[in-house]
């Protein structure tokens, strides 16, 4: 029950905060935490079994130091004073257990952090040794073994309060407690209530009062839970003689039927409570002291639980796993959750188009930059050649702007001979003594003024793309969080509405979480309590959900909780196409490396895409160059990305990555898969081909390849698909590949229409050896050659649609699917 390994990672940076310092400040609430653990040791310190062991204090003492710190931990002192009610030597084997715990910690188990391991062995050790020396000289084997029992019963304890301490001290975080966490809180609890042993009022036991109203207050939880709790609060009070092994079934009876009832009114329960207790005691009740005494603690248990606020109802409810109330807090949080993401997105957008902005707003235009060009090489003149000449005040000093102008003038003269036996301007000549050095400095800053400014409009052009690239990015992030915004609006109701529909249909289910309800992007997650999770997801869940949202769902993927916990289907949008791909390529002469690369994959977005890319020449660097453009297209394209901005990054990607002239061709169709419509993305690639039947559609670009100019067109050409037609994509070296005599487009064309086989890979494998028969068994270029057929996806189930549940769907937005 006890996982002391994570208990002593998840506590462990909590200590030290707590360790070194007291905050000055009290409040309310801390001194009303301060008095419930005082009460707390107070009780435990008087609770005793059989009034032989009294484990109970020094076990709470040990864990709450532990957990609140040793200057926090002095509450638990309490329980010296609850010992001294019962007798002086109690009063006082506590007050040396606890001072020689405290020993022990400081001196020898010298850790700084909180240790769960070694806690409850030294306490119980400490408990053994105590007990021990009470008894003197001449120590039976009886008293030996009752000590022995003493320290047992205080390292069973301490494990115990460890699971449960931090909801007394203010440190868990969490909404949701374990069962073995609610075990520990309930055997807490019931040690408290040992501690009313002998407290009587108008000949009431307190004991017994304490032990029917927690027993009310635990119906909140439901049938599991309160039967549970009070079995186990009646059997510990069984060892002090509170309660009776008869009166253990009563509780456990009474505990069942309260937690049945527990959506009732308060008043249905206490009065179920009473009459239970009073009945079953009668069938084994001698005497009418025994009846009335039940009874009378029964009424007044009553009394008190309907004296108690509905609040503390609600937040018990909200701890325990399956109750309305903790789905609701949950669902809530997440809803929190949601909206603090979808406000930080917002703001990581903000950032993106503020970098774009930045990027894209320069206020020195190509003018200004030229004119700053000329005067950088006439001030580089002025400096190499006029440094030193005699006129050189004259022509800087009293005629500056004339000779700027003389030195400008030739410039363009240079520039327009291509710096070759240009003439020098009329005015340079009537200025310059030393007019030949003046020309050859010119002519070699003039070179180097090409230079700059080639690599400044790279530069100007690489700050513009990357501006559109933030953008994208930007625009990306900003619809995710507008489609998350949009969500959070209506996911609770419609979380609601489901719930309501599988209830209709006799489905009960923990939970419903809706991640998206987007038309073909849907995503619905279903919490189911029982096994056999994908038989009721198939055969039930999954028709409902189509009905309500009006396409059809598909069971994505189970999954099942180790040791027979609870179920949780994921169902998603199903595809009305599905599309089945082969590729066959060969290298250049046999080689084992081609430099074509090619990609089947689906996007996850109900698109399906199909690319083959054919880098320049052949082998290893042509291989690098077309792999680079697929693995990074594909890669934007997944993450959200406009097809036609991601093929411009990669076009500035392989400008950039290279010094060399390298170049890829493109040839890209996306599928949608709930309408069978294609979108062509062509970059200097062959052409496309679509066979339906006898006919064959070609598809063709006229752009050049990526990597050659930094700003590309791309093609997008629709082509609307029908199930049965088959795609098929080719590489430039299987396009070119039949002699001159031949034309490229006719044969391939006609090669298609010819084809007896309909299987992608037959196609595939068929185009190829086609295209090396004709050039006698040469392979002159890498060929690839990549085959789509799109076929409608056959539904696994008819939609269930019910009465009273409308639909999802506003009847104004258009939908992908049925």
């Amino acid at each position: 029950m006890v996982q002391l390994s994570s208990l002593h990672k998840r506590h462990q940076n909590q200590q030290a905060p707590v360790r070194t310092a007291v905050s000055p400040r009290w409040t309310w609430r801390a001194w009303r935490r301060v008095a419930l653990l005082a009460v707390l040791g107070l009780l435990l310190g008087r609770a005793n079994i059989d009034h032989v062991v009294s484990p109970f204090g020094l076990a709470y003492f040990a864990v709450l130091a532990e957990i609140a710190g040793q200057r926090r931990a002095w509450p638990a002192y309490a329980a010296v004073i609850g010992a001294l009610t019962t007798g002086i030597d109690s009063g006082f084997l506590m007050f040396v257990s606890l001072v020689l715990y405290k020993l022990v910690r400081r001196f020898v188990i010298r850790r700084p952090s909180t240790d769960f391991m070694w806690i409850p062995i030294a306490a119980g050790g400490v408990g053994f040794l105590a007990k021990l020396g009470m008894y003197g000289t001449g120590i039976t084997g009886l008293e030996v073994l009752v000590s022995f029992a003493e320290g047992a019963l205080v390292t069973i304890l301490s494990l115990i309060f460890i699971q449960c301490m931090n909801l007394f001290v203010g440190q868990e975080t969490s909404r949701t407690l374990r069962y073995e966490q609610l075990l520990s809180v309930i055997i807490l609890i019931a040690s408290v209530i040992m501690g009313f042993d002998g407290l009587q009022v108008h000949g009431i036991p307190v004991a017994l009062v304490a032990v029917d109203w927690l027993v009310l207050v635990m119906s909140a939880g439901g049938m599991g839970m309160c039967a549970a709790g009070a079995i186990a609060v009646s059997m510990l009070t069984l060892l002090n003689h509170q309660s009776s092994l008869p009166e253990v079934a009563i509780f456990g009876f009474a505990g069942l039927l309260c937690g049945l009832l527990r959506d009732t009114h308060k008043v249905l329960i206490a009065l179920s409570f009473v009459l239970a207790t009073t009945v079953l005691t009668l069938t084994y009740a001698h005497g009418y002291t025994l009846l009335l005494d039940q009874m009378m603690a029964a009424v007044v248990a009553s009394i008190g639980f309907l004296a108690t606020p509905a609040s503390l109802s609600r937040e018990l409810r909200s701890f325990v796993p399956g109750t309305t109330e903790h789905s609701a807090e949950e669902r809530a949080r997440a809803h929190r959750v949601h909206a603090l993401l979808t406000e930080k997105i917002s703001e990581v957008s903000l950032v993106f188009d503020e970098l774009s902005e930045s990027f894209a707003d320069t206020n020195d235009s190509e003018f200004q930059t030229a004119q700053q060009l000329v005067t950088q090489m006439v001030e580089a003149t002025r400096q190499t050649v006029c440094s030193l000449c005699p006129r050189r005040s004259r022509c800087w000093e009293k005629e500056s702007v004339q000779t700027y102008h003389a030195i400008a003038n030739t410039l363009r003269n240079l520039e327009m001979s291509g710096g070759r036996r240009a003439v020098p301007s009329q005015e340079l000549r009537e200025r310059c003594i030393r007019l030949d050095p003046l020309i050859g400095t010119l002519r070699y800053n003039l070179d180097i003024t090409h230079r700059d400014a080639k690599w400044l409009q790279k530069l100007r052009e690489q700050r513009t793309l990357l501006s559109a690239q933030l953008s994208g990015v930007a625009e990306v992030v900003r619809t995710m969080a507008r489609e998350l915004d949009a969500e959070q609006q209506t996911l609770l109701s419609d979380e609601e509405q489901i719930l309501g529909a599988l209830e209709q249909l006799g489905l009960y289910v923990d939970d419903v979480h809706i991640v998206s309800l987007e038309p073909g992007k849907v995503e619905i997650e279903v919490v189911q309590p029982t096994e056999g999770a994908y038989e009721t997801a198939a055969k039930m869940i999954a028709p409902l959900l189509s009905g309500v949202l009006g396409e059809h769902i598909s069971v994505s993927h189970v999954h099942v909780s180790e040791g027979g916990g609870p179920c949780t289907s994921v169902f998603a949008s199903a595809r009305l196409f599905q599309v089945n791909t082969a590729v066959a390529a060969v290298a250049r002469d046999g080689r084992l490396v081609s430099g074509d690369t090619h990609t089947t994959v689906d996007l996850g977005n109900g698109r399906y895409a199909v690319a083959v890319s054919d880098g320049m020449g052949n082998g290893e660097r042509a291989r690098q160059e077309s792999k680079a453009a697929i693995d990074l297209l594909k890669k934007l394209m997944k993450a959200g990305f406009d097809e036609k901005l991601a093929i411009r990054t990669v076009n500035s990607t392989l400008l950039l990555r290279s010094r060399d002239e390298m170049f890829t061709t493109l040839d890209m169709a996306l599928i949608d898969l709930f309408n069978a419509k294609a979108e062509f993305l062509k970059v200097g690639s062959a052409p496309s081909y679509v066979k339906r039947g006898d006919e064959v559609i070609e598809i063709t670009g006229s752009n050049v390849p990526i990597g050659i100019l930094q700003d590309i067109e791309v093609q997008a050409i629709e082509q609307q698909l029908y199930p049965g037609d088959i795609l098929i994509l080719v590489s430039d070296g299987l396009y070119d590949a039949p002699p001159h005599r031949y034309d490229g487009d006719s044969w391939l064309k006609q090669a298609i229409a010819d084809l007896a086989v309909m299987e992608p890979q037959a196609i595939a494998d068929e185009l190829i050896e086609h295209a090396v028969r004709m050039n006698h068994g040469l392979v002159r270029d890498d060929m690839t050659v990549v085959v789509a057929v799109v076929e409608r996806s056959q539904e696994e189930w008819a939609a269930i649609k019910l009465p009273n549940i409308p639909s999802l769907r506003k009847p104004h937005k258009n939908r992908r699917g049925a």
